[in-house]
This record gives C-alpha cells, structure tokens and sequence, in this order.
C-alpha cells in the first residue's frame, strides 16, 4: 500500500518568501569584455559585492551563460538566474543550470494581454467577509523612523529595518547606513548609503554634505568616482528616475 507524506510531517519545506535580489545588466554578448566590465565595478567598491546574490539582465544576443557564470564565480558573486529572459536566453539558462525569474510586473501584463484578446468581461469581485483577501492591495507595513544622535564611525553598520532613518550627525569614511525607506543625513554622508534596501525605488536620500563612497537605492547604485565633482560636500537629494540615480543639489 502506498503511503503519502504530509507537509507537517516532512524534514524539508518549500515556502513562499519575497526577497530582493540585485540586478547585473549585461549590455554585451563577448565574455572577455564582460569579465573585465564587472572586475572594473568591483574595483570601484572593494569588499561591498562580496558574496552577493545577483540576476542577469541580458542583452538580445545572448553571451555564452556558462562562461559567464565562472565570471561571476571569478568574481565572488554568488549567480542565481536571469532576469525577464528571451526565449533563447531561457533556453541558454536552463541549459547553464541556472533559475529563470520573472518579475512580477511582466507576470501581470501576460494574463492582462490574454484577457484583452479573449474580450471576456471581469467577474466583480466579491465584497463582504466571504471576499478574497487582496494582499498586492496592502500597504507594507512601516516601522518607526529611526533616529541616531551620534557620529557613525568607521566600520559601523546601521539599518532601519521597515522605515526611514535619520542621522543627526555625520556618517564617517567607513560606515555604512541603510534603510527599507527614506535616509536623512543632517551632517556629512561619508561612507555608505543604501535608501530602499528592500526594494522601494521611491525612497531617498537626503543630506547636507554629500562626501559619499557609495550611494544606492533600490540596489541601483553610484561610487564615489561616478559621482559628478560639481555636487560634492554641497546639500543633495538621490532619486531614482527610471533605473538611473539622479543627485541633485538643494536649496
């Protein structure tokens, strides 16, 4: 007689669970010049990608995926999959051993197209305690803001899990400071900042002297050489504007 396994009673589990992942778009298809790309990247942030998990965003020709996972192993990256891939790139994916992710906003758009083409009218959806709970709906839920009244020294690390973070004083050379929201600096930003580390790309910073070594948000991110010299040590706001990282000065 055969018998079936509950999920209670097994040793191993999936669960559902959303995480954010950085993106590494690839704009080329020749390996070699992929490999010196990313060295020439890491270069400019010794340390801050070591180990990150990251997915491919790639180009319409499609470079070699296994070449290109042994760069990132090279590299000390830890590749999980591509991102929104063609079908040839799938192909080339699966083929590498590598997971192939969707984002949730192309997930949307396909049965949105399949609805239009069928022209077959939405049910209403149900009101009242028997409906469907609708957890795209909900908010995220926010945590207070998180004040700190001290200096951060180098080599310190402060994160405002669920909310925003504001600093009273400066951020040292060094130290890094992220939050899920918003980063307010009200002395010097040295060091480095990561506003929307879950992923909010509405989230800023803010600060009164911008001395960066490395601002991000949403893990669209500029070092210290990116960055223009003409907004340096002056009042800034970091946005994000369609993917690219906007700094801008301050009244």
């Amino acid at each position: 007689m055969s018998q079936t396994k509950t999920t209670a009673g097994s040793r191993v589990v999936f669960k559902g669970r959303m995480m954010t992942l950085s993106v590494l778009e690839i704009r080329e298809a020749d390996c070699d010049r992929i490999a010196a790309l990313v060295d020439e990247q890491l270069a400019r942030a010794p340390g801050f990608f070591t180990r990150l998990p990251v997915l491919l965003s790639l180009p319409e020709a499609v470079p070699d995926l296994k070449r290109v996972a042994e760069i990132m192993t090279a590299a000390d990256l830890v590749l999980v999959g591509v991102l929104d891939p063609s079908q040839a790139a799938a192909e080339a994916a699966r083929a590498a051993g590598l997971g192939v992710i969707t984002s949730p906003a192309r997930s949307a758009s396909v049965p949105e197209r399949q609805n239009q083409a069928s022209e077959v009218p939405a049910e209403p959806r149900q009101s009242g305690s028997n409906a469907a709970a609708t957890p795209e709906s909900e908010a995220p839920p926010r945590t207070p803001t998180r004040l700190i009244t001290k200096p951060i020294r180098s080599g310190q690390q402060i994160y405002a899990r669920g909310g925003d973070l504001v600093i009273a004083t400066s951020v040292s050379e060094g130290a890094e400071v992220l939050a899920d929201g918003h980063i307010h600096v009200y002395g010097a930003l040295r060091g480095r900042a990561l506003a929307g580390a879950s992923g909010d790309t509405e989230a800023r910073i803010y600060c009164k002297r911008f001395e960066p070594d490395l601002v991000a948000i949403a893990g669209c991110y500029k070092v210290a050489d990116a960055i223009d010299e003409g907004v340096r040590s002056k009042p800034v706001q970091v946005r994000l504007d369609n993917d690219n990282l906007l700094i801008e000065l301050q009244e």
